[in-house]
């Protein structure tokens, strides 16, 4: 089976490798389609664990299983979630599944970028999920970064009636545009500085789209007379760039919560100053992956049109063009989701 090997954005190297043979309980997927991360291109995360295969966004047909499974079958449909919790650590009894060591340590092998990948018998037991007819193979990958979503606006505890500003429309900006709508959010301010970008913004259903000014205060002033509070109620930061930051921070309303959906390089800092904290009792938060109930609740959104998948993926590669697909999706030009697709018969 072909294999995509990574060492840098631009260097991604194709291997042939025996077809993994799955061992008891695990099951072997012929991968139909696996979805290019923002993460999958950050090469100071990366290239000091290279070489590696990366893709954590696949879907595909299961193939065999192993002994003693028998929760799935050949011919069945699946996403498989790259990772799962063990269920019973301290992190997973405070319902904290995303912090535990297990889903940390937990992936599909080789990855979702060959042609196949097996996953374990606990895969299979807590995520992993039947995709229905109406949901395409490379739709099913948007089950991973659409609960990646989901995840966040739980974080964020985010109730219908709250004003919601959103920092960055890129792929996962435009889902929570999506969804947040589906949540019921009907008071919503959305942040953007490339045009193309703002107009995808409205047509995924946000009415109210700003280009940020450098001068902080003026969008102070200009959210309060939007929302005619003094700030937005729930702030979702979904870009990394340390402005944007400094900008969530400063329109959130007394009392309300700032998350911080994209991580910039660890090095970056942004000021902190806890007297504005303390006065205004903002509540600062993060958010990392989705859990298990997570996915479940992103294949329901995208199973009802109330996450449009089709319209979110911009780009299609084959795996020997998994190092283009990583370029565009870094660049910013023009792409929502790169989706490497693969043959049905391999």
């Amino acid at each position: 089976m072909k294999v995509a090997v990574y060492y840098n954005n631009r260097d991604v190297r194709i291997e042939e490798r025996p077809i993994p043979v799955p061992g008891e309980g695990e099951i072997l997927v012929q991968t139909r389609a696996s979805g290019v991360c923002v993460g999958d291109t950050m090469e100071w995360y990366l290239t000091p664990r290279a070489p590696l295969t990366l893709g954590h966004e696949a879907s595909g047909v299961v193939v065999q299983t192993g002994p003693g499974m028998d929760l799935v079958r050949p011919g069945d449909r699946v996403v498989v979630h790259h990772h799962i919790p063990c269920l019973i650590c301290e992190h997973c009894r405070r319902g904290n599944f995303t912090m535990c060591e297990t889903f940390r340590r937990t992936h599909i092998h080789p990855g979702g970028f060959s042609e196949y990948f097996t996953a374990s018998r606990e895969h299979v037991e807590r995520d992993t999920l039947i995709l229905p007819d109406n949901v395409s193979f490379e739709v099913g990958t948007l089950v991973e970064p659409l609960a990646c979503v989901v995840h966040a606006i739980r974080r964020a505890n985010i109730r219908p009636d709250d004003s919601v500003a959103l920092i960055g429309t890129g792929a996962m900006g435009l889902m929570f545009i999506q969804v947040l709508r589906a949540w019921g959010v009907r008071k919503l301010i959305v942040y953007e500085v490339l045009e193309w970008r703002q107009q995808k913004a409205r047509e995924f259903g946000a009415e109210v789209v700003l280009t940020p000014s450098r001068d902080v205060e003026e969008e102070v002033r200009r959210v309060q007379s939007i929302l005619g509070s003094p700030g937005a109620d729930r702030v979702i930061v979904a870009a990394k760039d340390l402005s944007a930051m400094n900008l969530g921070i400063r329109i959130a309303n007394k009392g309300g919560t700032v998350l911080f959906f994209a991580t910039p390089h660890p090095e970056d800092s942004i000021p902190l100053y806890p007297s504005y904290v303390f006065f205004n009792e903002l509540t600062i938060t993060s958010s990392y992956s989705g859990d298990h109930n997570d996915t479940r609740t992103a294949l329901d959104l995208l199973a009802c049109g109330a996450v449009n998948g089709e319209a979110l993926i911009s780009h299609r590669y084959p795996l020997e063009q998994l190092s283009d697909a990583i370029l565009q999706t870094a660049s910013r030009q023009g792409s929502l989701k790169c989706v490497i697709t693969f043959e049905e018969n391999h």
